[in-house]
């Protein structure tokens, strides 16, 4: 194979004749002083970029490589992602998800505690009564009152009153108790 000069080794593979010179120090095979193959040179370098290429690239999961910079972006975003839910959670626009849930479990105890507190209310008020509407009216204003008390305790924030713990003591103003035994 006809080998050929430095000046043609850095044209045909777009170098400087330094680089070219950095490059033999790193490997590059030259057949004798400043005379080189120019195929074999031209393995050597493709071999050198795609190693280059491979260190400054991060493998992912599914098998391919992603770069450094695409790598350094995707973590700038995250750490921003980040950044804006504290900021949003700082500023009352986010809750967690145990605050709602613990939230949801006093509102369902709550309720269940007004439902239940019902039937042993009303059951003094309609004994002997025998009208079937007056029965059924009475029934629905004890729901009634049930339900603004909780709709009242939700939008006044008084977890106090309407958690099960305070509805024994809530409850009295809510019925009358007069007539129980």
């Amino acid at each position: 194979m006809s080998t050929i000069n430095v000046s043609k080794v850095a044209a045909f593979l777009n170098l400087t004749e330094q680089r070219i010179q950095q490059l033999v120090k790193e490997g590059m095979p030259r057949e004798s002083r400043g005379q080189y193959d120019p195929i074999k040179c031209a393995y050597f370098y493709l071999r050198y970029l795609q190693n280059a290429l491979e260190r400054k690239s991060v493998p992912t999961l599914d098998g391919g490589c992603v770069g450094q910079r695409e790598e350094r972006v995707r973590l700038l975003r995250a750490d921003a992602d980040l950044r804006e839910m504290e900021l949003a959670k700082e500023r009352g626009l986010m809750v967690a998800i145990s605050d709602v849930e613990r939230e949801m479990t006093d509102l369902v105890l709550t309720t269940k505690a007004r439902i239940m507190a019902i039937p042993p209310r009303l059951a003094p008020e309609l004994v002997g009564e025998t009208s079937r509407v007056m029965i059924q009216a009475k029934l629905e204003r004890a729901c009634k009152e049930s339900l603004a008390y909780l709709a009242n305790a939700g939008k006044n924030g008084d977890k106090q009153a309407a958690s099960p713990d305070a509805l024994g003591q809530a409850l009295p103003e809510v019925g009358d108790f007069a007539a129980r035994p």
